[in-house]
This record gives C-alpha cells, structure tokens and sequence, in this order.
C-alpha cells in the first residue's frame, strides 16, 4: 500500500465584531458530498514557510485580502493519518498541519467574487461563514477549533 506525507498550513481566522469575535469556516463537501466545515489550510509549497502558506492559503480559499490578514500566533503542529480512498491506489496519507491564529483586520464585510467565479474556481468549496464563539460548541470540526479558540483568547 502506497504512503505518503503531506505538510499543510492554515489557520484559524477570526475578527471583532462589536464586543465578541467571530470564527471564519468553510462550508465544503467532503469526498461522500456531505457538506462540512473546515479551518482554510492546504499544502505547503516548495520553499515556503508555513506562516507565509497559511497566509496565502486563507487569502485564496477565501477570498480575503493577505494586506487584511495578521498571524497572531503559532498555535499547533496537528499530525494525522488516513487512507484517501478518493485516490488511485487509496494511498495512506501521514499529514502535518501547521495551524496559526490570524487576525482578519476589516473595516467592511469581505467583496466576494460573483458565484459564477467562485463555482469555477473552487469545485467542492461552497461558501464561507462568520461563526459567533458560543455556535462552535455545536459544529462539527476537524480539527476541534471550539477548544484551541478557548485556550486563545487572550490573545485575541
């Protein structure tokens, strides 16, 4: 059976609104075409470094401006493996991912791009939504973004 080993960087973006934050996550369809939410993150890039990934990443897969976005902190190196059975050959995968606490700095909502764009340009992506700190508890994230949100918040 075929290994390989992958290295991703995102994070996990945030912004004021008012007197709370709010949580960014993607709203994508996983191989089964369930829909889920996951942190904006993917793979790291020749010579990059993983800051400079997670930076660039969060700005394509969401379509805000890296002039608008400011790495708070590196929060975690995460280490998972599976079997990617959407793959030829269903290798198994052992993936680093280097995860980073990024700062949104807005003055109005995001100017998306029109959904004929978007559909073309990012296949299983839907959408992206703010979600308030409390709504977390109840959503379904991998990794689990509730608790590495609750052990930041002072630095927010």
């Amino acid at each position: 059976m075929a290994r390989l080993f992958e290295k991703s960087s995102g994070g996990i973006v945030y912004r004021k609104k008012w007197n709370s934050f709010e949580i960014l996550l993607l709203e994508r369809k996983n191989p089964k075409w369930q829909i889920v939410y996951v942190i904006p993150k993917w793979r790291i890039e020749d010579e990059e470094k993983a800051k400079e990934t997670a930076l660039r990443e969060i700005s394509e897969e969401t379509w805000l401006l890296e002039s608008e976005l400011e790495i708070i902190k590196f929060i975690t190196k995460i280490n998972f493996t599976f079997v990617a059975s959407y793959k030829e050959w269903s290798p198994t995968i052992n993936k680093d991912v280097y995860l980073f606490l990024v700062k949104y700095i807005w003055e109005n909502e995001p100017n998306l791009k029109s959904f004929e764009n978007i559909w073309a340009e990012r296949e299983k992506i839907i959408w992206f939504k703010w979600f308030k700190l409390a709504e977390l508890k109840w959503i379904d994230v991998k990794p689990d973004i509730f608790s590495y949100v609750k052990k930041n918040l002072q630095y927010m």
